[in-house]
C-alpha cells in the first residue's frame, strides 16, 4: 500500500503538461513580437526625426552662409558685385575684394557661385572659382529661387539689384502615415554695395 501512495504522489508533482507548455510559449512569443514591433517603431521614429532635424539645420545653415556672403557682395568694388551674366533665378555669382589688400579678385572667397542642382541631387552648392572648391551646403532642397529687387522691392535686372530675396523649400520627410512635409524659408538680403548706396557717397 505504501508503494501505491508514493506513485500517486509522484504523479501529482509532475510539473507542466505539454498543453500548458505550448500555451506558455505562445503567450511569451506574442509578447516578444509586440515588444520588438514597438522597439522597431520607436527606433524608426527617432531616425526619421533625426533626418528631419538634419535637413532643416542644413537648409538654415545654407541660408545663413548665402545671406552673409551675398550681403558682402561688391565689398571693395565700384558695383554691387553681382556678375550679371551668371545671375539667374537658380544661380548667382558674386565678387568682393574681401581682404582689400590688392585691386584684384584673386583670393579665396572673393569669387563665389551659389547654384541649385535639381534632381537627382536636389542640393545647393557653393563654388569658389579661385580655389576650385565645391561645397554642398544643403540637400533635400525641392525649390530654390533668387529674386533680384530694387530698394522698393520691385524685380529688376541683377546688375541693378539693391536687395535679393532667397527662397528655399526643403523636404523634411514624411511623418508616419502622412504625406511628405516641406518647409519654406526666406531671407531678404540688402546689398552693402548696392547702386543707390554707391550714389550717396
Amino acid at each position: 500500500m505504501k508503494e501505491v501512495k508514493i506513485e500517486a504522489k509522484a504523479r501529482d508533482e509532475a510539473g507542466f503538461s505539454l498543453l500548458e507548455l505550448l500555451i506558455a510559449m505562445t503567450v511569451t512569443l506574442l509578447m516578444m513580437t509586440a515588444a520588438s514591433t514597438l522597439l522597431t517603431s520607436s527606433v524608426g521614429t527617432r531616425a526619421r526625426e533625426n533626418r528631419r532635424s538634419d535637413a532643416l539645420a542644413d537648409a538654415q545653415r545654407a541660408l545663413s552662409i548665402m545671406t552673409r556672403e551675398i550681403a558682402n557682395s561688391g565689398f571693395g568694388l565700384s558695383n554691387n558685385g553681382i556678375v550679371a551674366t551668371d545671375a539667374t533665378p537658380t544661380k548667382i555669382r558674386i565678387r568682393a575684394n574681401v581682404n582689400n589688400t590688392n585691386s584684384t579678385i584673386s583670393d579665396q572667397d572673393e569669387d563665389i557661385t551659389f547654384i541649385y542642382q535639381p534632381l537627382p541631387v536636389s542640393a545647393i552648392v557653393r563654388f569658389d572659382s579661385v580655389t576650385g572648391s565645391r561645397t554642398v551646403l544643403a540637400n533635400n532642397i525641392t525649390n530654390f529661387t533668387l529674386t533680384y529687387r530694387d530698394a522698393a522691392g520691385n524685380p529688376v535686372a541683377p546688375g541693378l539689384a539693391e536687395r535679393i530675396t532667397i527662397d528655399v523649400t526643403v523636404n523634411v520627410g514624411a511623418p508616419a502615415g502622412q504625406p511628405p512635409t516641406q518647409v519654406r524659408m526666406m531671407s531678404d538680403v540688402a546689398l552693402r554695395n548696392a547702386p543707390l548706396v554707391l550714389k550717396r557717397y
